[in-house]
């Protein structure tokens, strides 16, 4: 049963919501070109998240109606490296969408199963399967933030949300998971 971020369930955390209307709306836009089935299946989401709040948890309703977007989750990883890793709590042919910002020196996204190092400079966006892609970041001087946005399954899954399985993956990801 989901409920609602107890640092979310603060007044600074609607006003985090609040702040966040803005950036999130630009994100969503972007989602909602790059990936339509997703952004559908995570408002879709939403909407059945907020049905069920407004029987059984009143103040996960109130953050819901402040919610700015269509990810069921948002992470925040601050002032640290990540090491190779993968997401398993998204699905394979779904976006993660990772944002960063701060006051930092030389960052890298690598994403070795792609072959591909990128400058991860403030205010770039990526959007990738997290869960597909291993991926890390290297550490940096200075304080970087991520803002990581991705949907869980599982609470799809809970929802009943039909599945929005954009592309065909399956033999793509016995691929990876086989050169890993």
């Amino acid at each position: 049963m989901p409920t609602i971020s107890v640092d979310l369930d603060t007044e600074s955390g609607y006003q985090w919501l609040a702040d966040m209307t803005f950036p999130a709306s630009i994100i969503l836009g972007v989602l909602s070109i790059m990936h339509p089935q997703l952004y559908d299946a995570g408002m879709c989401g939403i909407e059945l998240l907020d049905d069920w709040s407004c029987k059984n948890d009143p103040r996960m309703q109130c953050a819901l109606h402040m919610w700015p977007m269509v990810f069921t989750n948002v992470s925040i990883i601050a002032n640290r490296y990540t090491p190779l890793h993968c997401d398993p709590h998204s699905r394979s042919s779904w976006y993660d969408v990772l944002v960063n910002v701060g006051d930092f020196d030389h960052c890298v996204l690598d994403l070795p199963t792609l072959g591909i190092e990128l400058l991860y400079r403030l205010g770039t966006v990526a959007a990738f399967s997290g869960r597909l892609l291993r991926h890390r970041v290297n550490a940096v001087q200075g304080n970087r933030y991520c803002l990581t946005y991705y949907m869980r399954d599982n609470i799809h899954h809970w929802l009943n949300v039909p599945r929005c399985d954009f592309m065909r993956v399956q033999s793509l990801e016995e691929s990876l998971l086989a050169s890993m």
